[in-house]
């Protein structure tokens, strides 16, 4: 028995009382939530999915909808309760996926550090946390869903199970596109593994929609999505500059572009052209691609996937991403609590300080805490974004001590 499920047991109270705050905060959230905000997006998809209708055209009352086909073909699990209990529903899974979230991370911890104490790398990574997970809650936001599934999905690719591994990270790019990275990084070790299992799921789930949808609807679908939603980022550059984005794209915006004041905050220093902006980004954002795959590649004979590898690849993910609001950071739990159990195993206790309180610090600055003025100026400033940058170069330096410096120790740390 895991340590975690044990302390559960002695402390029943414990997970009890999270199960009533669960319970009454779905309640709560089921009697407020409108047609204004992000679950009636889902709720409306899996309605259009499940009726025939095009799944791309405007919402009524709400922001678009920009996700893959299989994702509306999910939300139909929505769609076939009235809205106020879907809402519920998909609040009451938000808390249960937070604490399924950690029991992952500390089995994934374990793999790697088998005769550790995980607790402080636990507690460090779950307060730095707290406000990425609560925003999804709170929003009712599918982004903890998604972390469900790629966090799984290298579990049990971890555990040898390759199989449902892949399955669930190819689900998981299915329902929001950025997961690919991951598995690109699983393409590098194992090509022909990857490539095959990938393939195999993602006809699955193309059969899948075009048996809900038909022939014709079910590929116009995958069409519409290209052209609505995926090729303006891939493609045509467009970017988020909302003051709460994130992102390598989304802060240059907000930085180096002019847009209207938010709250009275000015938040652009200069005001280029967003052309050379957006030339900017690129730049600066396949450079962390290319820096992410090189200790891949490096690292892509070892027998068991590197620490270092999943925490690069999660990081690039939320830089890269063309859209990245707050709600999208729940991963870092998983890197936080990492990256302090992989310092403190290369006794590079400095910086494991410095990491540790400059996270828990960025999560603990919400309007909460700080109030709502200085909450404005460091969402404006993407104070987030620049966390998770600092956490990068964070893993850089990890990785190339392992890598380069001491790949004799990357052997016994990262499960060769």
């Amino acid at each position: 028995m895991s340590p975690i499920l044990r302390y559960s047991q002695q402390r029943w109270y414990i997970p009890m009382a999270i199960f009533i705050v669960a319970i009454i905060f779905s309640v709560i959230q089921a009697q407020t939530q409108d047609a204004s905000g992000d679950p009636y997006i889902f709720w409306a998809a899996g309605e259009k999915f499940m009726n025939g209708k095009a799944l791309y055209e405007p919402i009524a009352g709400a922001q678009e909808f920009i996700y893959p086909p299989v994702a509306a073909l999910l939300f139909q699990v929505l769609a076939i309760m009235p809205f106020p209990v879907a809402v519920g529903v998909f609040t009451f899974f938000n808390f249960a996926s937070w604490l399924t979230l950690i029991w992952l991370t500390y089995r994934i911890l374990e793999v790697y550090f088998p005769q550790a104490k995980l607790r402080t790398a636990l507690i460090i990574g779950f307060v730095a946390t707290i406000r990425y997970f609560w925003h999804n809650i709170v929003w009712v936001n599918v982004n903890e869903l998604i972390a469900l599934l790629s966090v799984g999905g290298l579990y049990f690719y971890l555990k040898d199970k390759k199989t449902i591994g892949i399955g669930l990270l190819t689900f998981a790019m299915w329902i929001k596109v950025m997961p690919i990275l991951i598995i690109g990084v699983l393409f590098i070790r194992q090509p022909w593994k990857t490539l095959s299992t990938t393939l195999g799921f993602s006809i699955l789930f193309l059969v899948m929609v075009v048996i809900f949808r038909g022939f014709n609807q079910g590929i116009e679908d995958y069409f519409d999505f290209w052209y609505v939603a995926f090729k303006p980022f891939l493609l045509e550059g467009r970017v988020y500059v909302d003051w709460i984005a994130f992102g390598v794209s989304a802060t240059l915006a907000k930085l180096l572009t002019a847009h209207p004041d938010i709250n009275g905050i000015r938040f652009n220093i200069v005001s280029w052209s967003p052309e050379l902006v957006g030339r900017i980004s690129l730049v600066s954002r396949l450079i962390i691609l290319a820096f992410t795959y090189y200790y891949v590649w490096v690292n892509r004979k070892q027998s068991q996937l590197p620490l270092s590898n999943i925490l690069m690849v999660f990081l690039a993910i939320l830089l890269v991403s063309g859209v990245s609001w707050e709600g999208h950071h729940v991963p870092l739990l998983l890197v936080i609590a990492g990256l302090y159990q992989l310092l403190t195993a290369l006794n590079m206790t400095t910086l494991r300080g410095w990491m540790a309180t400059i996270s828990v610090a960025v999560g603990l600055l919400n309007s909460d805490v700080v109030g709502g003025h200085i909450s404005d100026y460091l969402q404006a400033f993407s104070l987030i974004t620049f966390n998770v940058l600092f956490l990068y170069i964070v893993s850089i330096v990890a990785s190339h001590r392992l890598t380069i410096v001491e790949p004799a120790r990357s052997q016994r740390l990262q499960g060769t």
